[in-house]
């Protein structure tokens, strides 16, 4: 299985991505537009692959970076107790 390194650029995009459908949705007033049901599904499972995207992916390596962020100004500021 290939191991694909996730760079922080890619889970902003992602969250930003998100953010803007999730924005779009709220606007979005359902009785002005005819939409079909395939169309619909689309919006959902794209929805839900960058739900699943920032779950598996984002997530993990947000905790590790403010993990490192954290570890580093406890060990700047208080250096290291032995």
């Amino acid at each position: 299985m290939r191991c694909i390194k996730m760079k922080k650029a890619n889970i902003l995009e992602a969250i930003n991505r998100l953010n803007s459908a999730l924005s779009k949705v709220k606007d979005f007033d359902v009785s002005t537009v005819d939409l079909s049901d395939r169309v619909l599904d689309n919006r959902i499972i794209t929805l839900e692959g960058y739900l699943r995207f920032l779950e598996n992916e984002g997530i993990p390596k947000i905790r590790s970076i403010y993990e490192k962020i954290n570890n580093n100004m406890v060990v700047t500021e208080g250096g290291l107790n032995d």
